[in-house]
């Protein structure tokens, strides 16, 4: 009889947990999963190889954007378009391809695509030495960025292949953070290359003096870095292969009917509706950093190049800190009820930052704000992770990438030139700025700009309205984001922010008579059960 009762009450729990995953995301932090440490997830070899990789990869994609500037000036004698049309056609694949990236992930081997991502990634690298001029490395940029843009979410659609359920929020906080790592590092990684390659001229100019230029040079080395990328990736034995009866052929037809189901998959899922619209916003307002942090510091903080870089430095290690405290936290704190409030932080730091002069203060905020954006982007993706379909992986991640790249590229085109007219517009004006203590309202500068004179000692300043109108959308955004996951995951308003340690088991009570599987209080913090949260999320 015992035996029969807990046979019974197996099948009654394994038929409601199948009932509930078919309604709600099954997620770590509502399961109240044990988290597996740093140490346990780098003891995944094949992870291990998969994110040494990435980091390989990463360093040889910010390796060829900083070498490019300097090559592209040296070719074009200079002019300052030039570097604009290299940039252009950097963004451009992501927002012409990206989708068709997507498809091209969800339909093919992954191993296969990435190790073909990095071998011509580096064969492309090398012809960029030989291009003669901007015609030709525009080309040779626009088909290598092309190849990134399907690299980096087959990389993301890959990791829950690899790692177990528990582990995704350890993973994807080392892969931002190796990101980050890569964008802080890469640029100096580049100028050491420049550096040894100058220094050995000088050491033996008899050769590398007459034979080796360092910027073509430091090409080569970076084609290496796509080499060893695809070696680790090769070695990886995890990955999820597509049986033979479930490929589909290319063709036009199967292309529009991918990109329709996608499309359609996209807009009616939540959760994935809710990340896309954060991440839109998010970078349309992040993207006027890109553009304006160095006219700000420069005219409203009177500080120098050196400063600007310092502080965008700065920016990128809290991105990192934050990415670490992303999986530091999640034994200890539910994700969803802090990522609305984590990016509201970014978009408040932007506006604090935007309107205090104190030199230490800016780096106190940079640093803080950069560690809540880096907390939201993996408390996102590790949603995406747990609860995406397999087969819309792909897609789901290239249309990330799509609208990250094409936000940026909006604010690029944008925040420039409306940040001069509104300078001009100043000028015009003529109402002179407002200082109360810490806080400054306009610019500063007064002194000389390529040999002219300029004034920027008016009210209305370019650079900080438009990073202060950008901090409040990225705050709006927050808002937004706090009240939709309330709105998707359905917890009490007074629920509790940190965890307890419990069981998956202990969380189960299942009636045998009906089959209904009821979540224990602890799910959300006080009574919200699976059917509730299930209803909040078919909203």
């Amino acid at each position: 009889m015992g035996i029969k009762e807990t046979e019974a009450s197996k099948e009654c729990v394994d038929a409601g947990s199948e009932r509930a995953s078919r309604t709600f995301q099954r997620t770590e932090d509502n399961l109240q999963i044990k988290p597996a440490a740093y140490k346990d997830l780098l003891r995944n070899r094949d992870f291990l190889l998969l994110w040494a990789g990435q980091m390989v990869s990463a360093i040889g994609d910010w390796v060829i954007v900083a070498v490019l500037f300097a090559f592209v000036d040296q070719i074009s004698g200079g002019k300052s378009y030039a570097i604009s049309l290299m940039m252009l056609a950097k963004f451009l694949p992501a927002v012409l391809l990206g989708f068709l990236a997507g498809i091209i992930i969800d339909r093919l081997d992954r191993k296969s695509t990435l190790i073909l991502c990095d071998i011509c990634r580096a064969a492309l690298v090398l012809l960029l030495p030989f291009a003669g001029n901007l015609f030709f490395i525009c080309i040779l940029v626009f088909v290598i960025e092309t190849f990134t843009i399907i690299y980096g979410p087959a990389k993301d659609a890959s990791i829950p292949d690899l790692v177990e359920t528990e582990q995704l929020t350890n993973a994807n906080s080392l892969n931002m953070l190796t990101l980050y790592a890569s964008m802080a590092f890469g640029t100096a990684i580049a100028g050491s290359i420049i550096g040894l390659f100058a220094w050995l001229a000088r050491v033996n100019p008899g050769f590398f003096g007459q034979h080796v230029d360092p910027n073509k040079a430091a090409f080569f080395v970076d084609s290496l870095t796509f080499l060893v990328s695809a070696y680790l990736i090769f070695r990886i034995a995890g990955f999820k292969r597509r049986p033979k009866e479930e490929r589909v052929k290319m063709t036009s037809v199967q292309v529009k009917r991918d990109f329709r189901q996608g499309f359609d998959y996209l807009r009616h899922q939540p959760l994935t509706r809710i990340v896309l619209i954060l991440t839109l916003t998010c970078f349309l307002g992040g993207g006027t950093i890109y553009v304006l942090t160095v006219g700000f510091v420069k005219y409203v903080l009177l500080g120098s190049n050196s400063t600007f870089m310092y502080i965008l430095t700065t920016l990128l290690f809290g991105m990192m800190g934050g990415s670490v405290m992303a999986g530091l936290l999640k034994e200890r704190i539910r994700k969803e009820r802090v990522l609305g409030l984590a990016i509201a932080g970014f978009g408040s730091g932007v506006v604090i930052f935007s309107l205090i002069t104190v030199r230490w203060l800016t780096f106190i905020i940079a640093f803080s704000g950069g560690a809540c954006m880096g907390y939201a982007i993996v408390g996102m993706i590790t949603l995406l992770h747990e609860t995406l379909e397999e087969e819309f992986r792909g897609r789901a991640f290239a249309t990330i990438q799509v609208i990250m790249r094409a936000s940026i590229f909006l604010s690029i085109m944008v925040a420039g030139p409306l940040a001069d007219l509104i300078n001009a517009l100043g000028r015009r004006v003529g109402l002179s700025p407002v200082s109360l203590k810490v806080i400054r309202i306009g610019g500063a500068y007064v002194g000389d700009i390529d040999g002219k004179t300029a004034d920027f000692n008016y009210l209305l300043n370019g650079p900080q309205l438009i990073l202060f109108v950008g901090g409040l959308v990225i705050l709006a955004a927050g808002v937004y984001g706090q009240r939709a996951f309330h709105h998707y995951f359905g917890w009490k308003r007074h629920s509790p922010i940190f965890l307890r340690s419990r069981t998956v088991s202990d969380e189960v009570i299942c009636e045998t008579e009906q089959g209904d599987v009821e979540e224990a209080p602890l799910l959300f913090g006080g009574g919200s059960g699976v059917g509730e949260a299930s209803e909040n999320g078919a909203k």
